[in-house]
């Protein structure tokens, strides 16, 4: 077993200054006195509201007394929760396992350390997911869930496996255990200050003084009693809102607070083993500006060419679509949500390229195109109902894939080649020592394949199809009419060219 711990410790100070990209924040730790209280009294500071003198436990009004400028925020433990699931959703990339906690989260990666390149590697990825959240972050791991987190409250980076897991758990602070919280000024008066020693007290003795919850605390710890957690259960739908910390003019600012949007979404799916089809982020924003209403809600609707999960390719696709904005209004606020969703089986990791493959390709290419150029820029070929070559297939937009009719399917191969380039208008060829002449005189290598349609709308035709080729190898799609409707003899006609 392997036990990772996500240990926020500064989650409350992180909600208040964690909108801003991570150079800002800097900036405003170095500038700014920040605080977040509690009951009136400082619970969590930066670093420049350290420097002035602002102490944890001080009263708001002696904040103030020492720095006239201090940024003083009520604490939000209705935030903290929610902040708590964001990370949960970024967790669930790894690992379904995740079980909540109220400052942090407990993840058994026992099963993903393989997939994911082993521990460090899993640890790593974690870590720059958190902190692009914006959330200070102490991680460690060890075989039982509570040892992980007394080792992530006590330092970052703490790792232990079975072997050492005693001897680095008994040298931790007492302190760190909840169930000792009521109990800190006995084991002080006893000289009981670390895990270890509070393990050698005989345990009827622990029992009687602490209560039965410390021992089965201890116990847990050293993997002696069996641990249970709660996991977390994603919802049934998807939709997130995101607060901005100020009005946003640019659609380009905009991209860094989606992003996190798209992270949790991301997660989402991977735990539903899903992927998007279509999502939309609408952008929310001042209902007055400059004196005139504006519109309250910009709507940027994606549409996949096929479904996915990928983060990076999300994010991509949002990028292209933001960047053809125009921004009536600043926005103070945004909302992801998930439209179609589609169930997504385990990728295949395929020695050769296959045809899902191939097609994943073209339809982010699709995508792409249609980001950059607009939905109505970019079209695909869709069959028509109609044997006649020029009007058996019409044009749609790429972004829209009609489902295909009931026993459509497969309809495609029950029709002879077609070439792959069609003429708008045939070409009337010469005829030579009795045969068409295209370039040189032409040999037939199939056909005929007869076409007779159209008596239904006064457009009718009598064709006999051909594949030739001439000397040059070029492979030609070419017709005689036949003598119905009074054609010549011998009048053939180039269609279209194979490629």
């Amino acid at each position: 077993m392997l036990w990772i711990a996500l240990y926020l410790p500064e989650l409350p100070l992180d909600l208040a200054s964690r909108r801003w990209p991570q150079a800002l924040r800097d900036s405003l730790n170095r500038s700014i006195p920040l605080a977040v209280t509690e009951a009136r009294r400082i619970g969590w500071l930066n670093a420049r509201a350290q420097e002035v003198g602002i102490l944890p436990g001080m009263m708001d009004s002696s904040a103030h007394e020492r720095a006239a400028d201090v940024v003083l925020i009520p604490r939000d433990p209705a935030a903290e929760a929610e902040a708590v699931k964001e990370a949960a959703f970024w967790a669930l990339h790894f690992t379904p396992q995740v079980s909540l906690l109220s400052n942090g989260l407990l993840l058994d990666v026992s099963a993903s350390l393989r997939l994911f390149g082993g521990g460090e590697a899993l640890a790593l990825q974690l870590r720059d997911g958190i902190r692009e959240l914006g959330f200070t972050l102490k991680l460690a791991s060890a075989p039982t869930a509570t040892a992980a987190w007394l080792f992530a409250r006590h330092a970052d980076a703490s790792h232990a496996d079975g072997a050492s897991l005693s001897s680095q758990l008994g040298s931790l602070p007492v302190a760190l255990m909840a169930s000792v919280q009521p109990h800190l000024a006995t084991m002080d008066l006893i000289g009981c200050r670390t895990i270890g020693q509070l393990q050698a007290l005989p345990r009827p003795g622990i029992v009687r003084r602490f209560g039965k919850e410390v021992l089965a605390e201890l116990d847990r710890a050293f993997g002696l009693e069996p641990e249970v957690h709660p996991w977390f259960e994603p919802p049934a739908t998807f939709a997130a809102r995101l607060e901005l910390p100020s009005r946003v003019e640019t659609t380009d600012a905009l991209l860094f607070a989606a992003r996190r949007l798209l992270m949790q979404m991301s997660g989402w799916l991977v735990a539903r083993h899903a992927a998007v089809s279509r999502f939309c982020l609408q952008l929310h924003h001042e209902s007055v500006r400059h004196g005139s209403q504006a519109s309250a809600v910009t709507p940027v609707a994606i549409v996949l060419g096929s479904p996915s999960r990928d983060l990076a390719h999300l994010t991509l696709l949002l990028q292209e679509h933001l960047a053809r904005i125009t921004l009536t209004a600043s926005v103070i606020e945004l909302s992801l949500q998930a439209d179609d969703i589609v169930q997504l089986a385990a990728p295949n990791t395929e020695l050769f390229p296959s045809h899902a493959g191939q097609a994943e390709s073209i339809g982010r290419l699709v995508e792409r195109l249609t980001s950059r150029l607009g939905e109505d820029a970019v079209s695909r070929l869709l069959i028509a109902g109609d044997h006649r070559p020029e009007r058996s297939s019409i044009t749609i937009p790429a972004h829209r894939m009609p489902a295909m009719p009931k026993g459509h399917a497969g309809l495609e191969d029950a029709f002879p080649p077609r070439p792959s380039w069609l003429l708008p208008e045939p070409i009337a060829l010469p005829v030579r020592e009795g045969m068409p002449f295209y370039q040189s005189v032409l040999v037939l290598l199939d056909g005929p394949e007869r076409i007779e349609a159209g008596w239904w709308d006064d457009a009718p035709v009598t064709r006999d199809y051909f594949i030739a080729c001439n000397e040059f190898h070029l492979l030609l799609w070419i017709y005689r009419e036949r003598l119905i409707f009074g054609s010549a003899d011998d009048a053939w006609f180039l269609h279209g060219f194979f490629g």
